[in-house]
């Protein structure tokens, strides 16, 4: 019986040391659609993994709830995430914003250079048949809006269809590059004779976004994480697991990159 009952006091001691020693933990809200950085059903994406292993060397446990791009920002509000990752300094949001930009979707009008070798400017969308990434008109601008407003063959499925284009079914697709090469790669369809793409840089610059926090705590820790990862040149060995498997670009980090990088890149 003694012997029972110490037994049974080391491990209640032994449960209790363990659950006082148990990582903090930090929730992100991210965008369900933003494959190869975001991929929720392998809980894993290129974005996922830089904030994991920058949380990780801060001795906090990151996880993540996956989330359509229009319930992100009511996911912070109701307590439900600590991070919202769609910031800009702007945003109305409960919490602390980022000292410095983190994410850059660099969109372009992506057509077959065969068929549509130039665009000249945004209002040329008008004319096309166009499908963009979701949520596209709300988010890129008035002129963006106003092209493709007075276009009726103009969609934004939930998913991006990059395939579309290979199929000769639409004239234009609107993504960042990286986003569209992942679904044109995964996406079932069969290649239709010539298709050499053109990439047409006529959106305007890059979209930059900041991250939003529930405390000053998280985002400093979040800071000198993401600080860790580059002193360390750990960010490179992710970026070239992606490069590897995906042929994803650095474009994403591209604030990061002109932050922290030893090499900074252009237009910085």
């Amino acid at each position: 019986m003694l012997r029972a009952a110490a037994l049974a006091i080391l491990l209640s001691c032994g449960m209790q040391a363990a659950l006082a020693e148990e990582s903090p933990r930090i929730k992100f809200g991210l965008q369900d659609d933003i494959a190869p950085f975001v991929m929720p059903d392998r809980n894993s994406g290129l974005m996922v993994d830089v904030l994991r292993e920058a949380m990780a060397t801060q001795g906090v446990k990151a996880e993540f709830i996956y989330l359509p791009i229009k319930r992100t920002e009511e996911a912070l509000r109701r307590g439900v995430v600590d991070v919202f990752t769609g910031g800009k300094p702007d945003t109305a949001l409960p919490g602390v914003l980022s000292r410095w930009p983190v994410t850059s979707f660099h969109n372009l009008a992506i057509t077959r250079r065969a068929h549509l070798p130039r665009l000249d400017s945004v209002a040329d969308l008008s004319r096309y048949r166009v499908t963009a990434f979701y949520g596209a008109a709300a988010i890129l601008g008035q002129e963006y809006r106003d092209a493709v407003q007075r276009n009726p063959r103009y969609r934004e499925p939930r998913l991006l269809q990059s395939p579309l284009l290979v199929l000769k079914q639409v004239d234009v697709v609107i993504s960042q590059r990286d986003i569209f090469y992942f679904y044109l790669d995964r996406q079932s369809y069969l290649r239709d004779g010539d298709f050499e793409l053109a990439f047409h840089d006529i959106i305007g610059k890059p979209n930059e976004y900041w991250f939003v926090f529930r405390t000053a705590e998280q985002r400093d820790a979040f800071e000198r994480g993401i600080a860790a990862l580059y002193k360390s040149g750990d960010i490179d060995r992710i970026f070239e697991r992606y490069t590897k498997a995906y042929g994803t670009s650095r474009d994403f980090f591209h604030p990061l990159d002109c932050r922290f990088a030893a090499a900074r890149p252009k237009n910085c």
